[in-house]
């Protein structure tokens, strides 16, 4: 079975950047709680909506490792893509991933690849309000 924050790396590499902090928490809780993707991530509510810090604090992890960079933009955005080593071990994660857990990580991902991150935030806050 794939960890979560080996699918984190995995997602990355399939998005190639990922734009912002706000559009990386979103998309995760999407994936976990409309697209059924498994995720043990514990999300709240907060300002834009779903927010886990036991995701934060992966992607910070990710960041130490080298594995990944986070590239403040403006002060407020940040860019998240993985570093070549991070990208080395994405791939060799893929390998070990069933075919049906791609295909429905991949399937799933489209809907949100390009959605503008006010629609995933809007989203994200319906699928919230749903579930409680």
């Amino acid at each position: 079975m794939v960890k979560d924050i080996e699918k984190v790396l995995v997602i990355l590499k399939k998005l190639g950047m990922i734009a912002g902090r706000t559009r990386f928490q979103k998309i995760i809780f999407l994936l976990k709680n409309k697209e059924g993707i498994d995720f043990d991530y514990n999300f709240i509510p907060y300002h834009y909506g779903p927010y886990s810090a036991e995701l934060q604090l992966e992607i910070n992890l990710l960041e130490a490792a080298d594995l990944l960079q986070v590239i403040p933009q403006d002060g407020t955005l940040y860019m998240h893509r993985l570093t070549p080593e991070g990208e080395s071990i994405a791939d060799k994660i893929q390998r070990k991933m069933a075919s049906s857990e791609k295909k429905k990580l991949e399937e799933a991902l489209k809907k949100y690849r390009r959605k503008l991150t006010s629609s995933l935030i809007r989203e994200a806050k319906r699928v919230a309000a749903s579930s409680t």
